[in-house]
């Protein structure tokens, strides 16, 4: 992986790991998957992905507190 999408990957998940699990797990495959109801997102980027988690956050906020965390 090359060092700007680890440094990609580490400020999503910075921003947004207690909502979505977040993967880069290989060349044009970004991925982030609700931590309430599992929905997974993707995009071929590490912008448009966060766009799509921003649109979706905004549309159903996902609870940072879940049980069993």
């Amino acid at each position: 992986m090359e060092l700007c999408d680890q440094r990609a990957l580490a400020a999503l998940r910075w921003y947004w790991r207690s909502a979505y699990l977040i993967a880069h797990p290989e060349h044009d495959v970004w991925i982030a998957v609700r931590r309430d109801d599992r929905q997974t997102l993707c995009n071929t980027t590490p912008l448009g992905l966060r766009e799509k988690i921003i649109a979706d956050y905004f549309a159903r906020p996902v609870p940072r507190r879940l049980r069993g965390r």
